[in-house]
């Protein structure tokens, strides 16, 4: 509402019929460079005082801020907030770690002692069960007197948890039937040839600890990141994109086609190019696709099938090492 010309006539008019003569020769008035301090002139024309004042307001602010640095309010609520943090995730990171211990323990077991074995001896047809076990719980979600079953085991809701059995469920469950066909083709695909190759003890391993480690990871990123928690997940997407990362180390330059349509670059490349997506979507949130789950599942595929691929070739030195006299 003022311009330069304005505040300065006002401010020179404030000091003539407020000082004395000789307080005006004692206390001259400065060049005014900016409207700041010409209102500052124009309320308290004595520039000394204000410039004490000013330095006094500086040491109060400092002193204050120091005093606010010594107190141990903001320390004890970051302690709060991490415990909190911690709490959150100590029952989901316990169960994980117990859960893939057991599995990799258990499962040769049965598939050498239980009627699981007929799968050892046609491991695709375990592949079949799993879209077919896929299929079944999408069903349940049309049921419902099993709604409040399916809402607890079968869907991860990431800031009220109810089970942690959810974390496995929600692997096999989907509520769309285009999430279940893309997944379930994707699972074919892949999981056929894989469980061929690996066993299907080995494969059983990988698929289910990759489905509850890809879950743990869905929770824990946004919890880390202090995001958003107020979401649900679901869907096989976590487990296939291990299958997909341990097929891929496997067998990096197989050709992938999509619908008939080929990929070029081969299985590494493609699964590359996915990691980089899931990768990007985690950091920027885009979408409503649990990228913390695909990468979570990628990584668990990738250390699967360096470990495959380890124990493939120490099995191709024994069998060389046999030969020779």
């Amino acid at each position: 509402f003022f311009n330069n010309a304005n505040l300065v006539s006002l401010s020179l008019g404030n000091m003539k019929s407020s000082l004395k003569p000789s307080l005006m020769s004692l206390a001259p008035v400065n060049s005014m460079r900016s409207n700041i301090q010409i209102l500052q002139s124009s309320m308290n024309p004595l520039s000394r005082v204000t410039s004490i004042s000013v330095s006094h307001t500086k040491r109060t602010m400092v002193s204050s801020s120091r005093r606010l640095a010594r107190n141990d309010t903001w320390t004890r609520y970051n302690r709060y907030y991490k415990n909190t943090r911690w709490n959150k995730l100590k029952g989901p990171a316990i169960f994980t770690a117990l859960f893939c211990i057991g599995t990799t323990i258990a499962t040769p077991y049965l598939f050498d002692y239980t009627p699981l074995a007929y799968f050892k001896r046609h491991p695709s047809n375990f592949v079949y069960a799993l879209i077919a076990l896929n299929g079944g719980v999408f069903l349940m979600w049309r049921v419902p007197a099993l709604s409040r079953f399916v809402h607890k085991y079968a869907i991860v809701v990431k800031d009220r948890l109810q089970t942690n059995w959810a974390m496995l469920g929600s692997s096999f469950s989907h509520q769309s039937f285009m999430h279940l066909f893309v997944n379930m083709f994707v699972l074919q695909s892949f999981g056929t040839s894989l469980a061929v190759t690996v066993g299907v003890a080995n494969f059983t391993v990988l698929y289910l600890n990759a489905a509850v480690l890809s879950s743990f990871v869905s929770i824990a990123i946004p919890t880390l990141m202090r995001s958003s928690l107020a979401s649900a997940s679901l869907g096989a997407s976590g487990a296939i994109f291990a299958v997909m990362g341990a097929f891929s180390y496997l067998f990096p330059h197989a050709p992938i086609g999509f619908f008939f349509i080929p990929i070029p670059g081969g299985a590494w490349t493609l699964f590359l190019g996915l990691t980089g997506w899931n990768i990007a979507g985690t950091i920027l949130r885009w979408g409503t696709y649990d990228y913390a789950a695909h990468l979570g599942g990628s990584i668990v595929g990738i250390f699967y099938g360096w470990w495959f691929n380890k124990k493939r070739q120490e099995a191709f030195e024994r069998r060389r090492s046999s030969f020779r006299f």
